[in-house]
């Protein structure tokens, strides 16, 4: 008996119909990531869906998510300490939740630049966070190897995040992309 040709499925097939021009789109979408429709489908579907933590999320990972941030250059677009006392209380009562959230990410070998779209509720109130997030593979003084290492700042203003992460494109890792678009 001979093996069947092509690729294992991933999971069971689901039909669905799209109008022409979001298919459109969604083909757009998948030739600038450099996947396929059915990949970059997935993966959007499955960035729609609430983060998913493992256990509670404590007050200790809500502060480091703020502390190892760096504010925005402007002050009127940083996280103030009200919201980020809001966001650790809400966090400590179990009233915090996240919606999902978007992002779209340039990827080289060594560098990853995402925008992301953050939603908490704490306390009924929604505090939208947009954070800008920078990974670059490089090997610091005292490593035996090359690591992971990275910064994220996080804005209220979603105008100048976007100009961060425009400033942030043109750095000399980041000029030879390889893809754009959705990444996990």
């Amino acid at each position: 008996m001979s093996a069947p040709l092509g690729r294992p499925a991933i999971g069971p097939k689901v039909p669905i119909n799209f109008p022409t021009g979001l298919l459109e789109d969604i083909d757009a979408g998948a030739s600038l990531a450099g996947l396929s429709r059915a990949a970059w489908v997935r993966r959007a579907t499955a960035r729609a869906l609430p983060e998913i933590f493992d256990g509670v999320l404590t007050p200790d990972d809500m502060f480091r998510f703020l502390s190892t941030a760096e504010k925005g250059a402007d002050p009127s677009h940083e996280v103030d300490d009200a919201t980020a006392r809001r966001l650790l209380t809400a966090a400590d009562d179990g009233t915090l939740a996240i919606e999902p959230f978007t992002t779209e990410t340039l990827t080289t070998e060594t560098a990853r630049l995402s925008f992301l779209t953050r939603t908490f509720i704490a306390d009924g109130a929604t505090i939208t966070l947009y954070q800008v997030a920078l990974g670059m593979t490089y090997q610091q003084p005292g490593e035996g190897a090359s690591a992971r290492h990275g910064r994220h700042i996080l804005f209220f203003d979603q105008t100048a995040a976007r100009a961060a992460y425009q400033e942030m494109r043109a750095y000399p890792s980041l000029s030879t992309r390889h893809s754009e678009g959705p990444r996990s």
